[in-house]
């Protein structure tokens, strides 16, 4: 085989497996990111909201979820949160909305994003979750978190979850949120799981990876990790972190996504109460939020 032949035909395989972020398959099923982790402090809210901003800025209709009842995604967007007893995500999942859940939704004005980034807003009666799909009349509660959002799936291409820090029943509805549904292709829904290059975050993990496997094996799911983000990343702090961030790449599955380093940039855009991509469009944070998005889209 002549070697231009040859190489041209290395060029085409290569871009069959690695086609362009813009270059996405129509299935009809919206894509799925669940950023979750029941360790707090790791930087849950910090990776779902610039992964949902990387989303809409390269063309994509994104509804980013506050699902923490702290509400924390929902401040430092600059969104108020919903106040307790009125209508919310929290009483759709059990059943007992009173009005339409777009209605709910706020718009992030921002010549960015041109209209494409969306928040659904936290509410505080969000911490009595569990205690509500306890005690709810309703079949297959893990089911709670999709049968609320079905409704509103037709008008995103990507749904992506910010998860509160908890192993409960909420969590257990977003991670069978995520799950992998007939059709779709691998790599696209699923767990995005940010970590610490610290002991404690191995340890966090394992748990989380232990409720996802009983998920598996009790209901029969595909469920996927998309991958890890490696967070507030400073090499600076010593063997620790850098033994720690090379015992997560080790893992190979799930890969590490991206190592998102500790700056200042992420904390000047939660004073701002603005998104980061906004804030700061050209800095490591905003670039290494880009790369995540492209991986899992």
């Amino acid at each position: 085989m002549p070697f231009v032949q040859g190489l041209a035909q290395s060029v085409q395989s290569w871009l069959r497996a690695n086609p362009s972020p813009r270059h996405r398959p129509v299935t009809g099923i919206v894509q799925r990111k669940v950023v979750i982790n029941q360790k707090g402090g790791v930087g849950k809210t910090a990776v779902a909201a610039g992964v949902a901003q990387a989303l809409a800025e390269d063309g994509m209709r994104v509804l980013l979820v506050d699902y923490d009842p702290q509400g924390h995604l929902s401040d430092q967007l600059g969104v108020e949160q919903l106040p307790p007893g009125t209508d919310s995500l929290v009483l759709h999942m059990c059943g007992e909305g009173k009005g339409q859940l777009k209605d709910l939704v706020v718009t992030i004005e921002s010549p960015r994003f041109e209209k494409r980034l969306h928040v659904l807003p936290a509410c505080p009666d969000g911490f009595l979750l569990d205690a509500k799909i306890a005690v709810a009349r309703m079949r297959n509660k893990e089911a709670a978190l999709e049968r609320a959002l079905q409704p509103l799936e037709k008008d995103f291409d990507a749904i992506v979850i910010d998860c509160p820090p908890s192993l409960g029943m909420a969590t257990d509805a977003a991670i069978y949120y995520g799950r992998r549904r007939q059709g779709e292709a691998e790599g696209i829904s699923g767990m995005v799981i940010p970590v610490l290059a610290e002991d404690s975050s191995a340890t966090a993990y394992a748990m989380l990876a232990d409720q996802v496997e009983s998920l598996r094996d009790d209901l029969g799911l595909e469920i996927e990790y998309l991958g890890l983000v490696v967070n507030l990343y400073d090499s600076r702090r010593g063997v620790v972190a850098t033994s720690s961030l090379r015992e997560w790449r080790n893992l190979g599955d799930p890969k590490v996504l991206a190592v998102i380093g500790d700056l200042k940039e992420q904390r000047e855009a939660v004073r701002k109460r603005m998104p980061l991509l906004e804030h700061a469009p050209h800095c490591d944070q905003s670039t290494g939020m880009r790369a995540i998005a492209r991986q899992i889209s």
